[in-house]
């Protein structure tokens, strides 16, 4: 029962939350078994890739001046530089499944906002300030209206993920100083804190492991989980002055 003033300003429905979760699950999901599989025996890969390199060295191979075990040790080190260059992709294809991830469960959210927000504010004139705005400013803005983010159990893991993209998509930038700072288990050969490895972090020591995807994929189903059913609001509840500004802004060719 709403006190007089007050009205929900968020809502989610069950059947929508359930929605939401869906799609993370089929994108974690899909993505393993359409990708990742791909990947899951790349050690015959690189043999088999070493033994054709040794045929093939074999069919210009003159017994006269050649050495077999040179041509031997040629082909295992092809062998060997194939199966870096699969790892390497394999690396690269976690961290794109990794920022997939994340932009699904950032468009949901502001989606969400965006058509929530809808039912009581003029969505034209908020839309656009609730797109640019970074994803801490809109979670401080829910934990300002009754949620407790920052105290769950994902909103770290959450966190820890939007370095990761940050990283992976722009190279070195505050993001990788904050990931070194707060997840430094994602940065491989940092070396011990002080030492010149620690102090000349560089953006290609970053590292996810698949289990890590995993572990991505429960904090932003724990987060829809956790949304509450509804968010109500009154007179006195607090919005950023973005918010403010953004509704009270004159709009292009309307009059005031």
């Amino acid at each position: 029962m709403l006190s007089e003033g007050e009205f929900v300003i968020l809502n989610l429905w069950n059947e929508g939350r359930a929605q939401l979760i869906e799609r993370i699950d089929f994108y974690h999901s899909q993505a393993k078994k359409r990708i990742l599989d791909q990947f899951r025996d790349i050690e015959a890969e690189a043999e088999r890739y070493a033994e054709e390199s040794y045929e093939r060295r074999g069919q210009w191979f003159d017994p006269d001046t050649d050495d077999p075990a040179s041509s031997a040790e040629a082909a295992w080190e092809d062998g060997i530089a194939h199966y870096g260059l699969l790892d390497d992709l394999r690396k690269q294809m976690i961290l794109s499944i990794a920022a997939g991830m994340y932009h699904e469960w950032d468009k949901q959210l502001r989606d969400w906002l965006d058509r929530e927000l809808g039912h009581n504010f003029s969505r034209d004139k908020l839309r656009p300030d609730l797109w640019k705005q970074d994803i801490g400013t809109l979670l401080e803005m829910l934990d300002w209206w009754g949620w407790d983010i920052k105290g769950q159990p994902f909103h770290e893991v959450i966190d820890s993920c939007r370095l990761i993209v940050n990283v992976y998509k722009h190279g070195h930038g505050t993001s990788l100083n904050q990931l070194k700072e707060r997840y430094p288990q994602y940065l491989r050969s940092l070396g011990d804190p002080g030492s010149f490895g620690w102090d000349h972090v560089r953006y290609d020591q970053l590292e996810v492991s698949e289990d890590a995807l995993s572990v991505f994929h429960e904090a932003f189903r724990s987060f829809w989980q956790y949304v509450p059913a509804r968010t109500i609001a009154g007179d006195n509840t607090p919005v950023p002055s973005w918010f403010e500004k953004a509704l009270t802004r004159k709009q292009p060719g309307k009059h005031a």
